[in-house]
């Protein structure tokens, strides 16, 4: 009944599209296992899911990085167009004053040179510089943790992806059994309608001969006329669960289909009543613990944040100074090196490291009484799936048996009707109890699938 009203919903926005669906061709055959396959390929959630994953191993990759060489290379050109001079003794004397005006001097520096005290400016105007630079880290903890947490990370964006699938899975299935069932309904419908029309003549024939009142035939018409209708309605659901299903397929609404699976009752599977159980089956409960691991080691990180950090680096470049213009000659390019480590002792750093480490406690242990909550979440739905299919399988087979003995009266009620000991309105009745019993048995064969989809879903079998 809720698939129902859902589909109810669904006519405004996508009853248009199927007069042009009705165009499109040829209809795609497709079985449930096809209908799933497309869908892994073509449905928005799974594209998304899997980009996801992608994104997460592209910073798995970055995490490696951080334990490779770090190579870059860079250049640069400074002018300084006022440069200040500080006075030192005048060692000099006059044996270089005849050399102040020079060009390689800073003559406004110079000009407060005296007999004592010598003005000097070491800052040349133009500095033009190119470097490379090479870093190493040697030993690092918060990049040996990120090692080592890279394959818990992987395997957690694939559970993810695993859940999506699962999820559209369930979403799937549950959309090709509600056409199978709309299809049934439909084709019913239709035996019903062919059914009361003839009736319909029948008992046209028995009023014109004069056996029968015209309260039966009016009667009989209302029913009739209702039939068509319902049989219009549900022609309209039907098309719209055909585009429901194309939807959560990632396909075209335009795409003709035809589904080539059957739906009966006996493919319900009573044993999966008895199946065990196992947490570990459940993507979810594998993704809790897989969390548990990496929050492990975001722990380990902070215990480990404490201890030094050593780094090579090394770099080597040229360097030219000039003391006139950007582009005149000056001196000779001069090259220059160094090589190094660096040793980085934390000492103190207001307490912060600690109070993460706390924090990253707190996750771990809220992560572990997830787990718990999970396992017992997990318990009480595998206990309410299979509850709920041992009950839609009982339900089926009453609603099975109603529908025979509902169309065991119509036949009983027609024939004495035709034979003059029973009335019209007993061969109504029985009809209208035909239909209801007819619609709750599809409803039932419906509830039950469903339900084995949700068991087997909770029993992490889908």
């Amino acid at each position: 009944m809720r698939q129902l009203l859902y589909t109810v919903s669904l006519i405004t926005l996508l009853l248009p599209q199927t007069i042009k669906a009705q165009e499109a061709g040829e209809p795609l055959k497709l079985s449930l296992d096809e209908s799933i396959n497309f869908a892994m390929k073509h449905q928005a959630k799974m594209k998304n899911a899997i980009l996801d994953q992608k994104s997460s191993l592209a910073r798995n990759k970055e995490v490696t990085g951080l334990a490779l060489p770090n190579l870059k290379a860079k250049g640069g050109v400074n002018y300084a167009p006022l440069i200040a001079g500080f006075l030192v003794p005048n060692f000099l004397k006059d044996g270089v004053r005849g050399y102040v005006d020079q060009p390689y001097w800073n003559q406004a520096a110079m000009a407060n040179t005296s007999d004592d005290y010598l003005n000097f400016a070491l800052q040349p105007k133009f500095t033009t510089t190119a470097t490379a630079e090479l870093t190493q880290i040697l030993f690092d903890p918060s990049v040996m943790v990120a090692l080592q947490a890279r394959r818990a990370l992987e395997h957690f964006s694939q559970l993810s992806v695993n859940l999506t699938e699962q999820e559209l899975k369930a979403v799937i299935t549950k959309a090709y059994y509600d056409v199978l069932i709309a299809e049934k309904r439909a084709e019913l419908l239709d035996k019903n309608v062919e059914r009361i029309s003839g009736l319909e003549r029948e008992i046209r024939e028995i009023y014109n001969v004069g056996l029968t009142e015209k309260i039966d035939v009016d009667r009989i018409t209302v029913t009739l006329n209702n039939l068509k209708t319902q049989q219009t309605t549900v022609k309209q659901l039907l098309d719209v669960a055909y585009m429901s299903l194309k939807f959560q397929m990632g396909m075209d609404v335009d795409q003709q289909i035809a589904l080539t699976d059957e739906l009966d009752d006996n493919q319900l599977g009573a044993e999966l009543l008895t199946h065990p159980f196992d947490y570990e089956n459940r993507i979810e409960y594998q993704m809790l613990k897989t969390s548990d691991k990496l929050l492990s080691y975001d722990l380990k990180r902070y215990k480990l944040g404490g201890l030094p950090t050593l780094a090579a680096f090394g770099n080597y470049g040229y360097i030219l100074y000039n003391n006139t213009d950007l582009f005149a000659k000056g001196d000779k390019w001069q090259d220059q090196a160094m090589i190094g480590v660096q040793l980085s002792v934390p000492l103190f750093d207001g307490f912060q490291r600690r109070n993460k480490a706390k924090q990253a406690r707190y996750a771990y242990e809220k992560n572990r009484n997830d787990m718990e909550n999970l396992r017992n979440g997990l318990e009480i739905e595998k206990e309410n799936a299979r509850i709920t299919l041992r009950a839609g399988i009982s339900n089926l087979e009453n609603q099975k048996q109603n529908m025979k003995l509902a169309e065991e009266v119509y036949n009983i009620s027609k024939t004495k009707y035709k034979e003059g000991v029973g009335s019209s309105l007993e061969v109504m009745d029985a009809e209208t109890a035909l239909k209801e019993a007819q619609t709750n048995y599809f409803n039932a064969l419906y509830e039950a699938h469903t339900a084995r989809i949700s068991l087997l879903k909770a029993l992490g079998e889908l």
